[in-house]
């Protein structure tokens, strides 16, 4: 019996320490549940809340919550809707680029209408590309998970008509170079500065010859004074010598042309200029051959204000030589009298600078028909 006592204690012993570890445990055990239920209710709200503006995902404060809820919304996207993305990214570029390349081919028109009809076809088809039922219903407007399938077969399609964009480009990209346009243009500069030279030298020549030619109603006018000469003789009888003409006392002056309106507007000149012209004698010198015509000019056409003309050949002047003129001896050489008779159909196409460099009536005549010189 005394054993059976013993031995009930000994048993109550053990079931008061075993209360105890037990208690202890489901302390523990409640704890850790405890903690637990926390961490997964704090987690379901994160994964649950909404953010107000999601537009603006880039404007939130980088907080540790915030931080969180980022990596959160990136576990929890779909990976195919971030390849969507990419590729509707890369079609939108493309559309861009041909868009771009078709407004630059609208320029040159004629020049390349077919590489503008395909820029715009294929600018087009990947418009309606986006636009095709399949593609807009199961990968813009579904907010469901994105079909694997039709996001493999709207890749290729894209990429297929990226490689044809491309090549088209690169076809095209000569017409568009910056440097092969830069040097089109220096060409065309080029060739204007030429135009610009030859017509400056058309207007010289032009000048040249305005200056040097007379108006139609003036042509053959030394043949029409012969004629009127011949026609009326007795109006053009020789007259007596005056004696003005050998008087020291007045200004003389000494005209040597076979042009007729030359002389003619030379003589005006100085007497109109002339407060005395009843002063100044004037002595025209030509060929034999213009000597009536000038003669019948100044008859039908006297000076005014007194003046004094005195018409000759100089076949008339004995002294007129090539002893006494050195011009005249000049002239005796068969060498330039070619040169000079060859240089007058020449210098038809000439430079105006340089016709009197060319041309030895100017540089070696200086007492020709273009000169007028005072004798007293």
């Amino acid at each position: 019996m005394a054993v059976a006592v013993r031995g009930s204690r000994g048993g109550g012993g053990l079931g008061i320490g075993g209360l105890s570890f037990r208690s202890f445990f489901s302390y523990r055990i409640f704890v850790s549940a405890m903690f637990s239920l926390l961490f997964i209710a704090t987690l379901s709200v994160l994964l649950t809340t909404n953010p107000s503006t999601p537009q603006h995902d880039s404007t939130l404060p980088t907080t540790g919550n915030a931080y969180v809820h980022r990596t959160f919304l990136a576990l929890k996207s779909d990976p195919l809707k971030t390849k969507l993305d990419l590729i509707h990214k890369q079609a939108s570029d493309h559309i861009t680029l041909v868009n771009a390349y078709a407004a630059y081919a609208r320029k040159l028109k004629l020049e390349i209408s077919r590489q503008l009809r395909m820029f715009d076809d294929l600018a087009l088809t990947f418009s309606d590309l986006q636009m095709k039922p399949t593609y807009r219903a199961s990968l813009f407007e579904s907010d469901g998970p994105v079909d694997e399938d039709i996001l493999r077969q709207f890749e290729k399609e894209v990429k297929d008509r990226v490689k044809t964009a491309r090549l088209m480009i690169a076809e095209a990209k000569e017409n568009y170079d910056n440097q092969l346009k830069i040097q089109k243009l220096k060409d065309t500069i080029f060739a204007v500065n030429e135009l610009l030279i030859k017509a400056k030298k058309n207007g010289a020549s032009a000048s040249l010859i305005s200056a040097k030619s007379i108006p139609k109603s003036l042509h053959c006018l030394a043949m029409r004074l012969v004629e009127e000469r011949i026609s009326h003789p007795e109006k053009y009888r020789e007259e007596v010598s005056k004696p003005e003409f050998e008087d020291p006392s007045l200004y003389h002056y000494a005209i040597f042309s076979d042009n007729v309106i030359a002389v003619s507007v030379v003589v005006r000149s100085v007497v109109k200029n002339a407060q005395e012209p009843w002063k100044h004698v004037f002595h025209v010198v030509t060929d034999r051959m213009n000597l009536a015509a000038m003669k019948v000019w100044f008859k039908m056409r006297p000076v005014e204000g007194g003046a004094h003309v005195e018409v000759k050949a100089v076949e008339d002047y004995t002294f007129l030589n090539s002893s006494y003129v050195p011009v005249l001896r000049q002239f005796e050489s068969s060498k330039l009298q070619r040169s000079y008779f060859e240089s007058q159909a020449e210098n038809a196409t000439k430079e105006a600078n340089n016709m009197k460099f060319g041309n030895p009536k100017m540089k070696n005549a200086p007492y020709g028909n273009r000169v007028l010189f005072r004798l007293a």
